[in-house]
This record gives C-alpha cells, structure tokens and sequence, in this order.
C-alpha cells in the first residue's frame, strides 16, 4: 500500500528544521495565482462578453474548483504535461484555445437567428465546462493520492468525498495499469462525469438543463461517447491536440505560435512510451511488437517506429524523416540505443515463447529499461529473447541472465534440437562445444543422449572432455557431477534411471501445451474428429496414431485462424502446416519410415479395392486418452 511508504517515526526537532518532501495543498486561489496562470486566465476572461459578477460565481468559480480538485497533479505520467502541476496548466491552455476555437462556431447549431442571440453565450459556457472537466477523471482513477493533516496518520483521499483539506501534507503516483490497456485508457474519461457537479453552482446547472440539445451534447462530451457530442465534443478535441502539441513542441498551424523546441530524439521516446503504454503497441506475446527482459525493452523496429512517426504527425509535429532509417539513426547518435556488435542499431533476435510452444525471428531495436519506463516497473516476459547473427547463430557474449536459466535453456534445447545433433556438432567443431551439465541434461527428453554418454571410445572421451572444460570456465558447482578422470562422464545407473523418468515428466508436460495435439485430443473425445472411419482425418493403429496431412493439420488451421496468421508470418514459402509438422517433431513422439521420411505411406484394404494414404505417425503410447479405440486392421504401414 502506498500510506505505508511514508509511516516513519519523526522526532519533535526533525519537523520543525527538515523541509517537507510532501506537496500541501492549497485553496484553489492559491494554485492559480502564479504569474503564468493568471495571465491566461485574464486571457480566458477577456474572451467571454459578460460582467464580472457572472464571471466570478460562475466561470472563475468553476476554475477554482477544478484546481482544489487536482491540485498539483501532472497531466499524464510519461507524455504531455508530465511534471509537477501539469493537469491545471494544460487545462488552462486548453481552455483559452478552445473558447477561441468556439468562438468561430455558430452556436447553437443550425438554429434560427433569434435563437443563436439568446443561447450563444450558454452554449459558450457548456464548451467551457466540457474542456474543464476532459480530464478530471484522472484524480479517480489513474492516480492515487493519500494525505495526512498535522503530522498524523496518511490516508486515502477520493475525489467524491471532498478536496484534500487546504494545508495537508499530500503525496501521489500513477496507478499500475490493469493489462488491458485500452479499458484503463477510456476509464478516466468516463469519470468525469462524476465530478461535473463539484464545478457548476446551482443557477449555472439549471442554466445548460434549460437547453435538452446542449446537454445532450456536453454529456456525451464529457463521457467521451462516440456519438452525439458533435459540435462541443469537436471544440474539446481542437483544444485539448493545440495544448498537447504546444507542450510537445509540435507546431499548432497558429501565428502566435511559441511552442518550445524539443529535440527530435526526445519525441520518438515520448511517442514510443506513450504508444507502450495506451495498449496500441503489444507486448510480450505471440504477434508482439514489444518484449520486456530483466534489463532490456526489445521493439520490433521497422513497424514500430513507423507507429512512432505517424503517431508524431498526428500530434501536429513537423520535420519528421519519412525514412524510419533515420530514426534508427537519431536514436543511435544520442546514445539511446543498445548498438548490436557491428555498432549498428538493428538487432536480430529470436523470441521463444516457451509456455505457447511459439517461437519467431524478428529484427529489433533494443533499449535499456530505464529508457522506456523511467517511472514504472513493467511486466517482463516469462520466455526468452535471444541474440542471433542473420545465419541464426547465437551471438557470444550476448547472454542475459535469462537467457542463461538452466530451465528455460533446456526447454530450448528440447524443441529445437535432439541431443545427438548436439553431440555430433560437439565431435565437429571444438570451438562451439556443447555443455552437457547434469542440471541441462536431466531436463532432455532424449534415451539416446544417455546410451551415448555410456558409450566408448573417442565418443566418450571427447564429451568428458569438452563438458570438463567449459563447466570449469562456466560453474564450478557442476564439477561435482564429472569423474575426475576425464575420460568418464560418472552417471551411474541409478542417476540414469532418474534422468530417464525425469526426461519424461518434462515431455508429457510439453506434449500438454502444444496446441495441436490439444485441439487433437479434445476433438476426438467430443466426437467432432472422426476417427477410423472411412475419409476420416486419423486412424489408430497397433503402436501408432496416424494423422492424415495434410487434412488433420489444414483442418486446425482452419479451425484457430489467429494461430494460422500466425504460422503465415513464419512459413514464409514453405507450407503452413509444415511448421505444425516441425513443432510435433520436436517433441519427439512421431515415427519416421525406414527411408527417414517425416510422411509415411500408409495401405487401405477394402472389400473390392485398396488405396494409400500419406500420414504422420505418432506413438499411441503417449495418448493414454485414445486407449479405448480398437485399431484399424485395414490399413498397414509401408515403411
């Protein structure tokens, strides 16, 4: 809870000689007195033909109230008006564009003249309170304040109950967005609403409820409905883009334009955080353009920086390169890049979602954590983003900390290699040696990898070897599981038994996730997957499931269509379904023929004649699910 962060005990002497670290609060009119306030205040004032008595019950009270309300809270956490008392200050920008943006409307809107005489100025007053109160919300629910009054216990102040007592001590932060982004982002629009009271006096509420269609309008205004706002909804969205762009020195297409000049390199940051942040850019899942480690923020670079420049020409900026090339380039010149080993912006990584069975090489631009969230703890992702050069060799020396979780390395090496591919590269090529550790090889799911470290020979030895060297560099505690005569690797039966039925646990797990076989399994039990039947997409047979390919795989493709976009982005010219063959490969539960082919011939014998099928078996041993299927003695294996 935040109030405990300022429970500590204080002596009599430290209150009365240390400086505050608390902002107090203050009456409205004490907010809006320094100089640049009340300068556009007098401005705001001058735009409204009335005398000075409506003025000061109704406009500058209205104003007074909405400064006690948020006191010195900024706009937002990372984007415009982000310092100490930015929401008064883009409030009162706001207004003063926005009342001269009205004041080029008729209004009300398509009415007679005698009307516009006699309404124009409450409809002024109605964009006047709309602007006021666009973001108000965010006191009830992006941002938490807690005070306390003379010195005593902190507590949590709402808006709905009151303003802070004038002289508390008080302190805020922005709440930890909720994961949908979007939600969180309209959440403080629609409570507005509930505040709108707080700024009107009772003749100025009864004053816009004499007129149904301002109402209407300034209601769907201020809960940011997407219909029937119309004209002050129109004059709200002018003022509140001129206030934004001024402050993140876009130009606003006025001659009395003083916006201050802010480097380019700064607004592509902005832009990026704020991007993150509103949900409009993914992270950390399949089809991500955002991936957060322990240390590092990867951005898919070409796609997100063109988010990046259409989102600063959106704002009003101008002076944009249309070349995101030379945005890479701006970031990488003030050092806000993580160069790769050529000094070049432009990573190329592979991003290996473990728990989704998912992987995909992307290119990135890579920044260090404190760059993108200065103020936040962001979510990390529970998988791993690894380096590689454009031949897909990971790249030495690149290795994060998690990359180098023993768990997380070894799920990689299930999926992506078998043990004796990694022994015979081992025998190749002494300078990529593989390690083969106790703690990574008790996680393979590989039989094979064990007959072979109990092997003889140079085979032996090698291993022993290489294991010896690189565990000695690597981690001392690892020695323990080596023999000290090289020569032998020191598994006893018994340590092979475990690391058997360990092997196992973890490839039943991972048969679990894979989504396929998922798909598979469920279909066949509720009967929408036929099986053993004539035309039918899979067959049991004595040891083997067979799946037809590619009915089986383009039928789940069909049937999941964001997983198949998915599988399009990767396939390249390959088939689609090939990749589901692939992931089902690295399991290693499927049956090659005798010739090594992946797709097995399989013969069908009927009553008058006989066809053949191409499938791809699996071993039934692995689907105790599918043990009450009687096998099909018509079809027999060509291996």
């Amino acid at each position: 809870m935040l109030i405990t962060l300022f429970k500590r005990k204080r002596n009599k002497s430290d209150v009365e000689t240390a400086p505050s670290k608390y902002a107090q609060a203050k009456s409205g009119k004490e907010l809006l007195e320094p100089p640049k306030r009340s300068t556009l205040i007098r401005k705001i004032k001058r735009l409204f033909s009335i005398t000075e008595d409506v003025w000061n019950n109704h406009y500058l009270f209205a104003i007074e109230r909405f400064a006690e309300l948020v006191q010195e809270v900024p706009a937002s956490e990372i984007h415009h008006h982000s310092k100490e008392g930015g929401l008064i200050d883009h409030t009162l920008e706001a207004l003063h564009a926005g009342i001269r943006v009205a004041q080029g409307y008729v209004l009300p809107p398509n009415s007679e003249p005698e009307h516009i005489a006699s309404s124009s100025d409450r409809w002024r007053f109605g964009a006047f309170i709309a602007i006021l109160t666009h973001d108000i919300g965010k006191v009830v629910t992006d941002i938490e304040i807690v005070y306390r009054e003379r010195g005593g216990e902190f507590q949590h102040w709402h808006p709905w109950y009151g303003s802070i007592p004038t002289g508390a001590e008080y302190s805020y932060r922005y709440k930890k967005r909720i994961s949908n982004s979007k939600i969180a982002k309209s959440l403080h629009e629609k409570a507005a609403m509930s505040l709108l009271p707080r700024l009107l006096t009772k003749k100025a509420a009864q004053w816009i409820f004499e007129d149904t269609e301002l109402l209407a309008q300034l209601f769907n205004t201020v809960t940011h409905s997407t219909f029937g706002g119309q004209a002050i909804a129109e004059i709200v969205r002018v003022a509140d883009s001129a206030s934004v762009a001024k402050n993140l020195g876009a130009e606003t297409g006025k001659k009395t334009d003083h916006s201050t000049a802010i480097p380019l390199h700064k607004k592509l940051i902005v832009s990026l955080r704020k991007l993150i942040t509103d949900g409009d850019l993914k992270r950390n899942k399949p089809g991500a353009a955002v991936w957060v480690t322990d240390s590092d923020t990867w951005v898919v670079s070409k796609a997100t920086m063109e988010a990046v420049r259409v989102q600063l020409l959106n704002e009003g900026h101008r002076g944009i390169p249309q070349n995101v090339v030379r945005l890479f380039e701006v970031l990488n010149d003030h050092d806000l890049l993580i160069k790769n080993p050529h000094g070049e912006s432009v990573w190329t990584a592979e991003i290996n979602d473990f728990a989704k069975n998912w992987q995909q090489r992307l290119t990135f631009l890579r920044f260090k954590n404190e760059i993108i969230w200065p103020t936040s703890n962001p979510e990390k992702f529970d998988g791993e983003v690894l380096p590689v050069d454009k031949s897909g060799n990971i790249i030495e020396g690149t290795q994060t900390p998690e990359n180098l979780n023993v768990v997380e390395k070894s799920a990689k090496l299930y999926l992506n290699m078998s043990t004796d591919k990694a022994i015979t590269n081992t025998l190749k090529s002494k300078p990529k040696k593989t390690i083969l550790p106790e703690s990574v090889l008790s996680k393979l799911d590989k039989q094979n990898a064990i007959d072979n470290l109990q092997g003889k020979g140079e085979t032996k030895k090698h291993i022993a070897n290489a294991t010896a060297e690189r565990n000695h560099e690597r981690d001392p505690v690892l020695k323990k599981s080596l023999s000290e005569d090289k020569g032998q690797i020191g598994i006893s039966s018994h340590e092979a038994k475990n690391l058997k039925n360990t092997a196992k646990k973890i490839q039943k797990e991972l048969i679990k996730q894979n989504d396929f076989l998922t798909w598979l399994l469920k279909g066949i039990s509720r009967r929408q997957i036929r099986v053993n039947e004539s035309k039918a997409p899979v067959h049991i047979l004595d040891s083997h499931v067979a799946l037809v390919t590619p009915v089986i795989f383009n039928l789940f493709l069909d049937k999941n269509s964001l997983k198949k976009r998915l599988y399009e982005k990767r396939a390249g010219d390959k088939k689609v379904y090939t990749l589901l063959q692939k992931e089902l490969e690295s399991l290693g539960i499927h049956q090659r023929s005798s010739s090594g082919q992946n797709i097995v011939r399989v013969t069908v014998e009927g009553h008058r004649s006989q066809s053949e099928l191409r499938v791809y078996l699996l071993n039934r041993d692995y689907f105790p699910s599918l043990s009450n299927f009687s096998t099909n003695k018509a079809m027999t294996i060509n291996m």
